[in-house]
């Protein structure tokens, strides 16, 4: 019995595109809507006959560049976020236009929009490290198809799998649970705390240096060892700042401890920025985020500026 390749790979596209799906309806976050349609792309092109590589390639990308910057939102990037997603429009206007008449440039278009995406996700220090790599080696494969359509696209499909079983896996191993009302009147926006009351941490997001509890869903250790769904490294800000977002939307209190820890690992201009985002959906949701730190402990001109980001007098 001979196994068709094309209809494999393009089943295994179509699965991660359904497992996606069905995580976008039940969570709502767009991010899943995207990569599972850049799934769904290029699954078409293994299994449609008549329907060129080219074509599904273009759409792929499309969906893989918006997807990415969603992903990465908020974060680094947040205050170009918007503009940057009207690039996805580039590789689609790109086959419409050229394809008739230069291969060649669709295919430079699409494989510097992957670069693009490795370059954003290897700067913003996403898990796990080595999916910038998988994306630019797609990148360059792109030149391939030049000479290679057939061979070279079933590679690039191949690697998209592993791409697509990565986000799966990441997307899978960490929700947020459901925030439990308790009536606590806190200051929207950002606040500093030598100590955080045990009620508060009984409900709240916690991302600690300590462990805790390995049965609380609301309680993230962070690490540099990677042990389970409940730990983050001290340098995807990206992870911590996504996962409290989504909290602060639903009215929930997040606690960061170890802020000195952050800022050694991070830089403080980097935590800066981090508290300025941190401070802007806590104040658009009406929630409350709280430093475990004291500040009296930095330099003064590190203070002040804590203090400023935060909008609190000097």
């Amino acid at each position: 019995m001979i196994v068709n390749v094309s209809i494999l790979l393009g089943i295994s596209l179509l699965l991660l595109y359904v497992i996606l799906f069905y995580e976008y309806y039940r969570r709502k976050e767009k991010v899943l809507l995207y990569f599972s349609l850049a799934f769904l792309s290029l699954s078409v092109g293994c299994l449609v006959n008549g329907i060129t590589y080219l074509a599904s390639l273009s759409v792929f990308v499309s969906f893989f560049w918006i997807g990415t910057i969603e992903m990465l939102s908020p974060g680094i990037i947040t205050k170009y976020s918007e503009d940057l997603k009207y690039l996805s429009l580039v590789p689609i206007v790109a086959y419409l236009y050229f394809s008739v008449y230069s291969v060649l440039v669709v295919l430079v278009i699409d494989a510097v929009v992957m670069v693009l995406s490795a370059f954003l996700l290897y700067m913003e220090g996403g898990n796990p490290k080595f999916s910038p790599f998988l994306i630019l080696l797609f990148s360059v494969l792109t030149f391939g198809l030049m000479s290679y359509p057939d061979l070279i696209f079933k590679v690039q499909v191949v690697i998209t799998v592993i791409l697509g079983y990565i986000i799966t896996v990441e997307t899978l191993k960490v929700t947020i649970p459901a925030v439990v009302k308790e009536k606590i009147s806190l200051k929207p926006g950002v606040l500093f705390m030598k100590e955080v009351p045990d009620e508060i941490l009984k409900t709240a997001l916690v991302f600690s240096r300590n462990p805790g509890d390995e049965n609380n869903e609301r309680w993230f250790w962070i690490t540099k060892v990677q042990e389970g769904s409940r730990t983050i490294e001290p340098t995807n800000l990206v992870k911590i700042l996504n996962l409290s977002v989504k909290y602060l939307e639903q009215g929930g209190i997040v606690v960061i401890d170890g802020f000195e820890y952050l800022v050694l690992e991070n830089g403080f201009e980097s935590i800066l920025k981090f508290l300025a985002h941190l401070r802007d959906y806590a104040l658009l949701y009406s929630s409350s985020a709280i430093v475990v730190s004291d500040l009296t402990n930095f330099p003064e001109r590190e203070r002040n500026l804590i203090l400023r980001v935060i909008g609190e007098e000097i």
